[in-house]
């Protein structure tokens, strides 16, 4: 309705130019020029509007897919003008899915005081995002005409981690050689070492409060010590260049993701050591603290793409060569690769071995992924048995393919 109004006024204000003119009217000449005038007064106010202005955003930079996070963006003004209302719009990076209204509430910057306008945001895939411009929409007194201008605020990163996916799975397999009292319950608690400081919880003793690390975050910490043995678990994600199947949120990577997330978590709270050798590559001290010790995992899991040139076997072989003996290595597979099945047998004289296979058919409906054969290929699958190896076939968490965004 808007741009058929604008549409009328200018047709009606040629009109009466070209009839006052024809005719030597003056009268008619003049409303026109009053339609003409009117209108880039109007269009005037509106771009006045979108001048003059600084953003800042205020957000967590840390993040869970399908979590609702509140998005604050604090507008002032520059200029000592009486502006409209503004409609302020975060521009978000094309590749972040998410399921929110981002349109916020319209806000009047003044100059004085800034004046902030909010949405929500339902990221809905894992990811390191980054962007910085925002939208600025106005229009004029009489709500006709519109002018939009894009800002380049200061740059914003948010990682997202992944939502953990449960998965049925027999965790005690996960204990490695020897005694582990991973099954046992949490691992961490009344010991000798000490590991770490912690954050408290429900059921830790008073007696363990780290009264210096308490005063200096403002929340009661405890400290965590060693209890005995515990599993050391890899995991080891195929991000081989074409192995991922399926679109958007719902990926055979997706799903290895949320289910690494799953069982980082209880393999740490139960006092497992987790390492991601093809994803975190020994750039970060692992924390002694399970809870510090999860979002680092989470971290690597959010950066986590299948783009990678070099063949997945090469990766297992650094693993081998990098991991104690006795290591439990999970190994999540969604496309048959060549040398995984020979680098496989030769990592289970070392290690505990447990494959997870990923059907590629259900997330994609095509039973190849790129120009590799599925894991699941009954070939594939005899090649890699073994004694020592355990391997599972993990269904498409996502339901049907009619789930998939």
């Amino acid at each position: 309705m808007r741009h058929y109004a604008v549409l009328t006024i200018s047709v009606s204000a040629l009109f009466l130019l070209f009839v006052g003119a024809f005719l030597n009217t003056r009268s008619l000449f003049y409303m026109s020029t009053v339609l003409i005038v009117t209108l880039l007064v109007l269009r005037g106010q509106a771009w006045l509007a979108t001048r003059g202005l600084e953003f800042e955003r205020i957000a967590p930079t840390v993040m869970l897919a399908g979590e609702r996070v509140a998005m604050r963006i604090r507008v002032r003004s520059l200029l000592n003008i009486r502006r409209p209302l503004l409609f302020v719009l975060d521009e978000l990076p094309p590749s972040l899915a998410h399921d929110a209204d981002i349109r916020p509430l319209p806000v009047a910057p003044s100059y004085e005081q800034a004046v902030e306008t909010r949405y929500e945001l339902n990221p809905l895939k894992r990811g390191v995002y980054k962007w910085s411009d925002i939208l600025v929409q106005s229009f004029d007194s009489l709500g006709l005409i519109r002018i939009d201008k894009v800002y380049s605020a200061e740059p914003f990163q948010i990682t997202i981690h992944p939502a953990k996916i449960p998965l049925s799975l027999d965790l005690s397999a996960l204990g490695g050689w020897g005694t582990s009292q991973s099954e046992e319950g949490r691992s961490r608690g009344h010991g000798i070492e000490p590991r770490g400081v912690r954050e408290f919880g429900e059921g830790d003793s008073l007696r363990h409060v780290h009264w210096r690390t308490t005063a200096r975050m403002g929340t009661l910490q405890v400290k965590e010590f060693e209890t005995g043995f515990y599993a050391n678990l890899a995991i080891l994600l195929q991000l081989t260049s074409g192995t991922a199947a399926g679109s958007g949120t719902a990926t055979t990577l997706e799903a290895m993701c949320g289910h690494a997330a799953y069982i980082s978590d209880v393999m740490l709270q139960r006092g497992s050591a987790i390492v991601l050798p093809n994803l975190e590559r020994g750039e970060v001290a692992p924390a002694h603290s399970a809870g510090m010790r999860f979002r680092q995992v989470c971290d690597a899991l959010a950066s986590a793409q299948a783009d990678r040139p070099g063949r997945f076997a090469d990766e297992i072989i650094a693993a081998d060569a990098s991991l104690p003996a006795g290591t439990t290595v999970l190994v999540m597979l969604s496309a048959a690769e060549g040398g995984v099945a020979a680098e496989l047998r030769k990592l289970v004289t070392r290690c505990s071995v447990l494959v997870l296979v990923y059907n590629p058919e259900q997330y994609s409906g095509s039973k190849s992924v790129g120009s590799f054969y599925p894991a699941t290929d009954p070939d594939f699958l005899a090649s890699i048995s073994a004694p020592n190896i355990s391997i599972k076939l993990v269904p498409n968490p996502y339901g049907s393919q009619d789930k998939r965004r």
